[in-house]
């Protein structure tokens, strides 16, 4: 063993292994996206990718002849977006407190607003971020995400092993109910020649209702469909997804 580090939030060896194993929920997610655009006359316009990670989703929208804006708060994540999608704007900030530009489309894939990366994440925080999504939006337009739910808590299991022929990652997920949180330890083990570097990352996720965002999502003004995969692609176990449109006036409330 070379070397022994920590990270807090996806350094350099956890983003490149999740963008080289874990890519497929992305993916997934960006043709949903795309086609839903289509179908809704939205052929070009800005969309802001939320937590956009290593842009696999800014990538395969730029394809389409979207514009795009993406915000993430790991600068390793950022590196990787810039260098698949140097065409879209890239910003190293919280997704909780960031601007939102006029959008025809907002995303927020992977669990983003679950993460307690920003540790002013809250149901008070989330409501204001959700607001922002709405204002940002024209008419018509669309917001996709997933967050991570209660039943994470029975559904996740307790603990994952992952490995190709470059890394192994180990994964115990931790539960608690006072507050409803999920810790996620991993252990990452990347070649470094002929030896093998080690790097640990803690993440804590926050357990959001999805009945009480349903509700929240309405008062908003929003029309939505949830479901649990992208298109073929299933979502984590004990995640919901949210496929929502702006609508012309906001019920009171």
């Amino acid at each position: 063993m070379s070397n022994y580090k920590t990270s807090e939030q996806y350094g350099h060896a956890l983003s490149h292994i999740h963008d080289s194993g874990f890519a497929g929920v992305a993916e997934a997610a960006a043709d949903m996206l795309i086609s839903t655009l289509k179908a809704s006359g939205l052929t070009h316009g800005r969309v802001t990718d939320l937590g956009c990670g290593s842009g696999i989703l800014a990538r395969k929208l730029l394809d389409q002849g979207y514009a795009v804006e993406g915000v993430d708060q790991s600068v390793a994540m950022l590196a990787l977006a810039q260098s698949r999608a140097p065409e879209a704007v890239f910003r190293h900030e919280s997704l909780l407190e960031c601007e939102i530009a006029p959008s025809i489309a907002v995303c927020t894939i992977g669990e983003c607003f679950n993460y307690l990366f920003d540790r002013n994440n809250d149901e008070a925080a989330l409501d204001r971020v959700l607001h922002r999504v709405h204002q940002s939006l024209e008419v018509g337009g669309i917001f996709l995400f997933d967050i991570a739910t209660p039943d994470r808590i029975i559904k996740a299991p307790p603990k994952q092993f992952f490995q190709t022929q470059n890394w192994t990652t180990l994964v115990e997920n931790i539960h608690s109910e006072t507050p409803l949180m999920m810790t996620r330890k991993i252990s990452s083990f990347v070649r470094a020649g002929e030896y093998y570097e080690r790097v640990d990352e803690t993440h804590h996720l926050r357990l959001i209702n999805p009945n009480m965002l349903a509700h929240r999502m309405t008062t908003l003004g929003f029309e939505f469909e949830m479901f649990d995969c992208y298109g073929p692609t299933p979502l984590p176990a004990g995640c919901i997804g949210f496929c929502a449109y702006k609508r012309n006036i906001p019920e009171p409330g």
